[in-house]
């Protein structure tokens, strides 16, 4: 059964591609309203003499960015307003950070203009 997401067919397919081809750097998705509305990629390019393992290099499998896909959809599921950063070392996501915003319309007013 296939899961229905309320994001856009681009901003899934961005995400996917992003999780494949980053070795090092961060994924930002920028949600407003429920909605994706930016994407921001930062690919970190490591120059070193020391050789490194080419798990970077090789394509994740389909399960892997299945399941790393689920999981920030989940994330997202209840952000409203906010933005998640997926942070990817060594081709592997490593870490999720979610930082939500709330509003308080009942507040607007009463020390100026709002907050």
């Amino acid at each position: 059964m296939k899961e229905k997401s309320s994001f856009s067919a681009k901003a899934l397919a961005v995400i996917d591609e992003s999780i494949q081809n980053i070795d090092f750097g961060e994924i930002v998705l920028v949600v407003q309203d429920g909605h994706i509305i930016q994407i921001e990629r930062t690919e970190k390019i490591i120059i070193s003499n020391q050789k490194k393992t080419q798990t970077g290099k090789e394509k994740k499998s389909i399960e892997e960015t299945s399941v790393l896909r689920n999981k920030i959809l989940g994330e997202l599921s209840s952000l409203k307003y906010g933005q998640l950063v997926i942070k990817i070392k060594d081709g592997k996501a490593v870490q999720v950070e979610k930082t939500e915003k709330r509003r308080f319309p009942e507040v607007e007013g009463i020390y100026g203009d709002g907050i």
